[in-house]
Formats: C-alpha cells, structure tokens, sequence
C-alpha cells in the first residue's frame, strides 16, 4: 500500500508542479494574489519531489528516512497553506481557500499514511 500512496502523491506534486510552472499568472488569479515567480519556483520543487516520491515508489525496499522525509514536507505543506489562509496572505480567494484546503486534506491524508506505513527500523 506504501507504493500505491506515494504514487498518488508524485501523481499530485507532478500536477500542480507543472500547473505552477506553466500556468502561474492564471493560478495567481485563481488563488489571490501570490507572486508569480514564487509560484513557479514551487511548480519546479514539486515536480522534483514528484519525481524522488515515484522513484522511491519503484525501490523494493524504500528507506524509512526517506519516507519520513516526504511525511515532513507533507506536514509542512499543510501547516503553510493553514498559515497563508488564517493570515490572509496569497491564498484570498473563495476559489483559492476551497482548492487550498482540498489539496491540503489529501496532502495531508498522504503524509499520514507515508509516516505510518513506513517501514519499521530493523
């Protein structure tokens, strides 16, 4: 099940990475009022992550450190996008939060089941 959830999850950062990079202006629009380049920078990130969480999806025997790892940065994306919404900053749109807050919950429902199906230290 491991494999299946890091898939979904490369699945999600391949999307919006490149909907960040190629899309950015129109995403601004969408979302509030985030600067363009951020955007864009984020859309390169994510598609890096996509590409390390399908890798590790292939291994046999991913690393726990690694799958912690993406855990983390799950829980970090979460915990950013509550802050940006709860300060009003970026993130002002109707549209924007109700997106934000979607993506979130199954970022976040990912960096749950990652952080528990980790493989267990030998």
């Amino acid at each position: 099940m491991l494999q299946q959830v890091l898939r979904a999850n490369a699945a999600s950062c391949a999307l919006f990475g490149a909907l960040f990079s190629v899309a950015a202006p129109a995403i601004s629009i969408v979302i509030g009022d985030p600067p363009t380049l951020l955007l864009q920078f984020l859309g390169a990130g994510l598609l890096v992550n996509a590409a390390l969480l399908f890798w590790a999806s292939v291994l046999r025997h991913p690393n726990r450190a690694w799958i912690l790892f993406f855990a983390l940065g799950d829980a970090i994306w979460v915990a950013a996008i509550l802050a940006f919404i709860g300060a009003g900053l970026w993130i002002t749109t109707p549209s924007g939060i109700a997106w934000s807050l979607g993506v979130s919950a199954f970022v976040g429902a990912c960096g749950v089941l990652q952080w528990r199906l980790a493989p267990k230290p030998v």
